[in-house]
């Protein structure tokens, strides 16, 4: 409602009323502004995949559930989309009950365990009516754009409009269609709503588990995940995504049995294993946007960290119990201080470049980026240590993200954006709205002669409090309250009650593309959680 509408009301009922405190949802979520670098980054090195795909079965069940449904339309002589939808959405309920009778729910249970799952023992459900229609009303189905479906269509098993399985997928598709006809009767899969007792699905999870599928399944999947970026034909993206699984592919190689910071740590490197095979050309942009990836994880964690610390700091009481304003210069004294109890080069340098050409320095023996995997420079440690900072002792903060900073700054200068096509060199500096790390470089060669302090002036008020500021209100037109900081008369106030949540980096996918790699066959999974050539 609009303040012109509220006014309306009050001119035509004219009086004193009661009215409802006013209440206004928080929202913390990205409030600086600076994700969606990350997301772009990663869109460019593994198209197709998000945080949540790990298993193949779920992409051949989708595929079935759609050619089951349209096929046993036609065969009883149905046509209405509405029907075959429905369809789809029972042998989903079905498959998901059985894996929930056998207990290994999937993500988001609650619905079902809510409606469907409350059948009494021995009863029967009946796949229509209120109880159904909630479940529908409920759920968060597979094909949700926040699980497989956008995963799903850019594997192309479905065309964009649900209804084609694509014929590479087919084979895969028919491997199922045959392992579900030893379990499950006809009836259950047929249009008219069934009656089913769960005795009547238990073996569905049992023969079909989602960890766990067959050999045409893998070799299906392997051709729509990686083989396909090889095709003369292939797009943009299946392209790009072959050349990083290459990459990683080729890594591994070298590396032997690694974890997840292990390969981070190769990442940030850009060293490209010898002896790669496949497509070289796409495997070396992979790596330098691999590269960039994790050198922005750590500016855009060490930028909000210093969020957390700036609210904290604003959030100490003055002796009346109330907080006080805080001036700039308070602020930034307070972060050089901070920084130089934390570090000896920091304390050590006087000015902004002194202090970056003595971080520097100190990767003089390897170079960089390769000393962003060294102790002392390495990213992953650094992100590493600003999430417990922010738990445990966050006046550790600034120091953490000096030398965050630097060691960014470091990467970036070692990397050359004129290496990548037009389209890449856009994903990584194309949006100076959200702080990109040339520009943060940019900046900070603008102050190096000046004293150590002023790097914080410009890292408080600038990428802190002056991008904050700027999303809260690009985002301020639903209503929420993003805003934390404000400033008074007098300095800087936190304007927020409530204690503000620690800060993670942004989840990069490397997890979901190795899970899914190890399920397909394209890699190994060892017995200690490691990943393998």
């Amino acid at each position: 409602m609009k303040l012109a509408d509220i006014d309306k009301i009050f001119d035509d009922n004219a009086g004193m009323r009661v009215v409802a405190p006013l209440e206004v949802e928080e929202s913390g979520v990205d409030p600086i502004g600076l994700r969606q670098i990350n997301l772009d980054i990663m869109d460019n090195v593994t198209p197709g995949i998000n945080n949540v795909t790990q298993h193949v079965r779920y992409y051949t069940f989708v595929a079935w559930a759609a050619w089951k449904a349209s096929t046993q339309a036609a065969r009883e002589g149905v046509d209405d989309p509405q029907v075959i939808a429905d369809l789809m959405e029972r042998y989903e309920a079905l498959f998901a009950w059985s894996h929930l009778l056998d207990r290994r729910p999937f993500r988001g249970s609650t619905p079902l365990r809510q409606t469907i799952d409350r059948t009494p023992k021995g009863e029967a459900f009946r796949f229509e009516g209120e109880v159904w229609d909630k479940y529908k009303r409920t759920r968060t189905n597979i094909m949700a754009p926040t699980e497989y479906g956008p995963s799903i269509k850019a594997l192309r098993y479905l065309s964009l409009d649900e209804a084609i399985v694509t014929n590479q997928v087919m084979p895969a598709v028919m491997d199922f269609e045959a392992r579900v006809q030893k379990v499950l009767s006809p009836h259950l899969l047929a249009v008219a709503p069934p009656s089913v007792k769960a005795s009547e699905i238990e073996e569905f999870a049992k023969e079909l588990p989602v960890e766990d599928p067959s050999d045409v399944e893998r070799a299906v999947f392997r051709l729509m995940f990686h083989e396909i970026g090889s095709d003369e034909l292939a797009s943009p993206a299946m392209r790009r995504r072959k050349g990083t699984i290459d990459y990683l592919i080729g890594l591994l190689r070298e590396m032997g049995p690694s974890t997840q910071d292990d390969i981070r740590r190769r990442f940030v490197m850009n060293h490209l294993p010898a002896g790669i095979v496949g497509d070289a050309e796409h495997a070396t942009l992979s790596a330098i946007m691999l590269a960039y990836l994790q050198a922005r994880q750590l500016q855009r964690l060490a930028t909000e960290a210093m969020l957390l610390w700036t609210e904290r700091v604003l959030a100490e009481e003055s002796e009346g119990g109330a907080p006080r304003p805080i001036p700039t210069e308070e602020l930034v004294s307070r972060a050089d201080v901070a920084a130089a109890t934390l570090d000896d080069t920091y304390q050590a340098s006087e000015t902004v470049g002194g202090y970056f050409a003595s971080v520097v320095s100190m990767g003089k023996d390897t170079g960089w980026p390769a000393s962003a995997a060294r102790p002392g420079t390495a990213v992953v440690d650094l992100v590493a240590s600003l999430r417990d900072a922010q738990q445990k002792d966050p006046t550790r903060i600034p120091g953490l993200a000096a030398r965050s900073f630097a060691i960014v700054k470091a990467v970036n200068d070692a990397l050359t954006l004129a290496d990548l096509p037009q389209t890449s060199q856009r994903v990584i500096d194309g949006r100076p709205d959200r702080l990109p790390i040339g520009l943060m470089s940019t900046r900070l060669e603008a102050i190096s002669e000046r004293p150590r302090a002023s790097m914080w002036a410009e890292i408080i008020e600038g990428w802190v409090i002056g991008q904050h500021v700027h999303w809260s209100a690009v985002r301020g037109g639903d209503g929420k309250k993003r805003l934390r900081i404000s400033l008074e008369v007098a300095g800087w106030m936190r304007v927020r009650t409530r204690a503000t949540g620690n800060f993670l980096p942004t989840p990069d996918r490397l997890f979901t593309l190795l899970a899914l790699s190890a399920s397909c066959g394209l890699i190994q999974r060892t017995a200690d959680g490691r990943f393998a050539a």
